[in-house]
Protein backbone atom coordinates (compact mmCIF):
# COMPACT_ATOMS: atom_id res chain seq x y z
CA UNK A 1 0.00 0.00 0.00
CA UNK A 2 0.83 3.49 -0.69
CA UNK A 3 0.53 5.42 2.60
CA UNK A 4 1.12 9.06 0.76
CA UNK A 5 -0.67 8.87 -2.78
CA UNK A 6 -3.94 10.35 -0.75
CA UNK A 7 -2.61 12.76 1.08
CA UNK A 8 -2.41 14.90 -2.27
CA UNK A 9 -6.72 14.70 -2.30
CA UNK A 10 -6.80 15.23 1.52
CA UNK A 11 -8.93 18.94 1.66
CA UNK A 12 -8.51 19.14 5.75
CA UNK A 13 -4.52 18.51 5.73
CA UNK A 14 -4.34 20.78 2.35
CA UNK A 15 -5.98 23.31 4.42
CA UNK A 16 -4.09 23.34 7.62
CA UNK A 17 -0.73 23.35 5.69
CA UNK A 18 -2.39 26.13 3.57
CA UNK A 19 -3.78 28.37 6.87
CA UNK A 20 -0.02 27.77 8.43
CA UNK A 21 1.98 28.80 5.36
CA UNK A 22 -0.22 32.14 5.41
CA UNK A 23 0.51 33.11 8.82
CA UNK A 24 4.16 32.42 8.68
CA UNK A 25 4.44 34.65 5.57
CA UNK A 26 1.97 37.15 7.19
CA UNK A 27 4.48 37.33 10.24
CA UNK A 28 6.70 38.43 8.01
CA UNK A 29 4.72 41.05 5.57
CA UNK A 30 2.91 42.53 8.32
CA UNK A 31 5.99 42.30 11.25
CA UNK A 32 5.13 45.62 12.60
CA UNK A 33 2.18 43.80 14.32
CA UNK A 34 3.99 41.54 15.59
CA UNK A 35 1.51 38.66 14.78
CA UNK A 36 3.37 35.69 16.24
CA UNK A 37 3.42 37.23 19.72
CA UNK A 38 -0.59 37.77 19.65
CA UNK A 39 -1.14 34.42 18.64
CA UNK A 40 1.74 32.51 20.64
CA UNK A 41 1.06 30.58 23.65
CA UNK A 42 1.85 31.91 27.50
CA UNK A 43 1.72 30.67 30.62
CA UNK A 44 -1.25 31.46 32.31
CA UNK A 45 0.06 33.44 35.04
CA UNK A 46 1.85 35.50 32.75
CA UNK A 47 -0.25 39.25 31.96
CA UNK A 48 0.29 38.41 27.92
CA UNK A 49 -2.24 35.31 28.57
CA UNK A 50 -5.28 35.07 26.98
CA UNK A 51 -7.30 32.09 26.29
CA UNK A 52 -7.65 31.86 22.14
CA UNK A 53 -4.03 31.02 22.42
CA UNK A 54 -4.69 27.49 22.96
CA UNK A 55 -5.75 27.65 20.08
CA UNK A 56 -4.16 30.01 17.79
CA UNK A 57 -0.76 28.83 19.17
CA UNK A 58 -0.79 25.96 16.86
CA UNK A 59 -0.61 28.10 13.61
CA UNK A 60 2.20 30.49 14.25
CA UNK A 61 6.05 29.03 14.14
CA UNK A 62 9.34 30.74 15.01
CA UNK A 63 10.55 32.93 12.65
CA UNK A 64 14.82 31.99 13.41
CA UNK A 65 13.71 28.74 12.45
CA UNK A 66 12.35 27.82 9.44
CA UNK A 67 13.03 24.21 10.16
CA UNK A 68 10.25 24.82 12.68
CA UNK A 69 7.55 25.05 10.16
CA UNK A 70 9.22 22.66 7.70
CA UNK A 71 9.42 19.47 9.27
CA UNK A 72 5.55 20.20 10.54
CA UNK A 73 3.77 20.65 7.76
CA UNK A 74 5.99 17.46 5.83
CA UNK A 75 5.33 15.42 8.84
CA UNK A 76 1.47 16.25 8.88
CA UNK A 77 1.28 15.77 5.04
CA UNK A 78 3.26 12.04 4.96
CA UNK A 79 0.81 11.47 8.05
CA UNK A 80 -2.16 13.38 7.41
CA UNK A 81 -3.27 12.16 4.49
CA UNK A 82 -4.11 8.41 5.49
CA UNK A 83 -5.47 9.41 9.00
CA UNK A 84 -8.00 11.59 7.29
CA UNK A 85 -9.07 9.10 4.51
CA UNK A 86 -9.57 6.90 7.50
CA UNK A 87 -11.14 8.74 9.97
CA UNK A 88 -12.92 11.27 7.86
CA UNK A 89 -12.64 15.19 8.06
CA UNK A 90 -14.77 15.19 11.15
CA UNK A 91 -12.87 12.97 13.80
CA UNK A 92 -9.68 13.74 11.98
CA UNK A 93 -10.31 17.23 13.22
CA UNK A 94 -10.84 16.28 16.34
CA UNK A 95 -7.21 14.23 16.66
CA UNK A 96 -5.91 17.09 15.05
CA UNK A 97 -6.54 20.05 17.19
CA UNK A 98 -7.31 18.27 20.61
CA UNK A 99 -4.19 16.71 20.68
CA UNK A 100 -2.42 20.12 20.13
CA UNK A 101 -4.81 20.83 23.05
CA UNK A 102 -3.69 18.32 25.47
CA UNK A 103 -0.22 18.70 24.24
CA UNK A 104 0.04 22.17 25.60
CA UNK A 105 -1.50 21.72 29.15
CA UNK A 106 1.06 18.77 29.60
CA UNK A 107 3.97 21.41 28.48
CA UNK A 108 2.41 24.22 30.54
CA UNK A 109 1.91 21.49 33.10
CA UNK A 110 5.73 21.13 32.71
CA UNK A 111 6.37 24.37 32.89
CA UNK A 112 4.28 25.54 35.93
CA UNK A 113 6.65 22.55 38.05
CA UNK A 114 9.97 24.32 36.84
CA UNK A 115 8.45 27.99 38.08
CA UNK A 116 7.63 25.99 41.78
CA UNK A 117 11.03 24.19 41.51
CA UNK A 118 13.18 27.14 41.42
CA UNK A 119 10.63 29.80 43.37
CA UNK A 120 8.94 27.22 45.51
CA UNK A 121 5.71 29.59 44.41
CA UNK A 122 3.26 29.89 41.32
CA UNK A 123 3.42 34.01 42.28
CA UNK A 124 5.67 35.52 38.91
CA UNK A 125 6.15 38.63 40.50
CA UNK A 126 8.37 36.33 42.94
CA UNK A 127 10.29 34.73 40.15
CA UNK A 128 10.83 38.13 38.50
CA UNK A 129 12.81 38.72 41.84
CA UNK A 130 14.91 35.61 42.02
CA UNK A 131 16.13 36.06 38.75
CA UNK A 132 18.99 37.68 39.20
CA UNK A 133 20.50 35.56 41.75
CA UNK A 134 20.04 32.28 39.84
CA UNK A 135 23.19 30.80 37.70
CA UNK A 136 23.33 31.33 33.94
CA UNK A 137 21.96 27.41 33.45
CA UNK A 138 19.03 28.16 36.15
CA UNK A 139 18.25 31.09 34.66
CA UNK A 140 17.91 29.66 30.77
CA UNK A 141 15.90 27.26 32.58
CA UNK A 142 13.44 29.38 34.29
CA UNK A 143 13.41 31.75 31.56
CA UNK A 144 12.13 29.00 28.68
CA UNK A 145 9.48 27.90 30.56
CA UNK A 146 7.60 30.76 32.17
CA UNK A 147 8.27 33.58 29.80
CA UNK A 148 9.15 32.01 26.36
CA UNK A 149 5.98 31.44 24.34
CA UNK A 150 4.97 27.91 22.97
CA UNK A 151 4.35 27.94 19.43
CA UNK A 152 3.56 25.70 16.57
CA UNK A 153 1.79 22.77 15.10
CA UNK A 154 4.03 20.04 16.70
CA UNK A 155 2.12 18.64 19.28
CA UNK A 156 -1.80 18.79 17.35
CA UNK A 157 1.19 16.97 13.93
CA UNK A 158 2.47 14.52 17.11
CA UNK A 159 -1.54 13.49 17.67
CA UNK A 160 -1.60 12.94 14.05
CA UNK A 161 1.19 10.78 14.12
CA UNK A 162 0.36 8.87 17.74
CA UNK A 163 -3.10 7.90 15.55
CA UNK A 164 -1.05 6.45 13.11
CA UNK A 165 0.78 4.44 14.78
CA UNK A 166 -1.98 2.83 16.42
CA UNK A 167 -3.71 2.36 13.09
CA UNK A 168 -0.44 1.08 11.07
CA UNK A 169 2.34 0.01 14.32
CA UNK A 170 4.27 -1.87 12.10
CA UNK A 171 4.37 0.55 9.37
CA UNK A 172 8.23 1.46 9.24
CA UNK A 173 9.60 4.92 9.01
CA UNK A 174 13.41 6.42 9.52
CA UNK A 175 14.18 8.17 12.44
CA UNK A 176 17.71 9.15 13.59
CA UNK A 177 20.29 8.45 14.23
CA UNK A 178 19.06 4.84 12.83
CA UNK A 179 20.37 4.25 9.10
CA UNK A 180 17.28 1.80 8.96
CA UNK A 181 14.00 1.59 8.94
CA UNK A 182 12.27 1.10 12.51
CA UNK A 183 8.31 0.52 13.17
CA UNK A 184 6.55 3.34 13.75
CA UNK A 185 5.12 2.36 16.71
CA UNK A 186 8.87 1.54 18.15
CA UNK A 187 10.37 4.80 16.47
CA UNK A 188 7.79 6.97 18.92
CA UNK A 189 8.48 5.20 22.16
CA UNK A 190 12.46 5.74 21.31
CA UNK A 191 11.05 9.66 20.45
CA UNK A 192 9.33 9.49 23.46
CA UNK A 193 12.08 8.34 25.90
CA UNK A 194 14.20 10.94 23.72
CA UNK A 195 12.10 14.16 24.57
CA UNK A 196 11.85 13.12 28.08
CA UNK A 197 15.44 13.36 28.51
CA UNK A 198 15.80 16.27 26.74
CA UNK A 199 13.51 18.01 28.61
CA UNK A 200 14.40 16.96 31.94
CA UNK A 201 17.75 17.54 31.69
CA UNK A 202 17.43 20.81 29.43
CA UNK A 203 19.35 19.47 26.45
CA UNK A 204 17.26 21.21 24.47
CA UNK A 205 16.11 24.97 25.77
CA UNK A 206 13.00 26.74 24.29
CA UNK A 207 11.78 22.98 22.43
CA UNK A 208 8.65 21.97 23.92
CA UNK A 209 9.28 18.79 24.10
CA UNK A 210 6.39 17.80 26.45
CA UNK A 211 4.09 19.15 24.09
CA UNK A 212 5.89 15.80 21.49
CA UNK A 213 5.14 13.88 23.64
CA UNK A 214 1.67 14.52 25.00
CA UNK A 215 0.52 15.29 21.59
CA UNK A 216 1.73 11.41 20.36
CA UNK A 217 0.20 10.15 23.45
CA UNK A 218 -3.20 12.03 23.18
CA UNK A 219 -3.18 10.80 19.49
CA UNK A 220 -2.95 7.31 20.37
CA UNK A 221 -5.15 7.10 22.56
CA UNK A 222 -7.74 9.68 20.38
CA UNK A 223 -7.20 7.18 17.83
CA UNK A 224 -7.85 4.05 19.74
CA UNK A 225 -10.73 5.25 20.99
CA UNK A 226 -12.28 5.72 16.90
CA UNK A 227 -10.75 2.55 16.14
CA UNK A 228 -12.96 0.71 19.23
CA UNK A 229 -15.89 2.44 17.89
CA UNK A 230 -15.98 1.46 14.55
CA UNK A 231 -15.40 -2.33 15.59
Amino acid sequence: MNFYTSNFNSDAVKHLISINILVYTATFIFSQYQIEYLLSLYHPLDDRFELYQIFTHMFVHSKRLFLHIIFNMLALFMFGGQMETLLGIKKFLIVYFLSGILASLLQLGFNTSILYYFVHTLDFSQAKKIFDYLNQEQRINLYSSIYSPMMGASGAVSGIVGAFARYFPEHKIFILPFPFPIAVRKALLIFIFGSFISAIFNFSPGVAHFAHIGGIISGYYIGNFFLKKRK
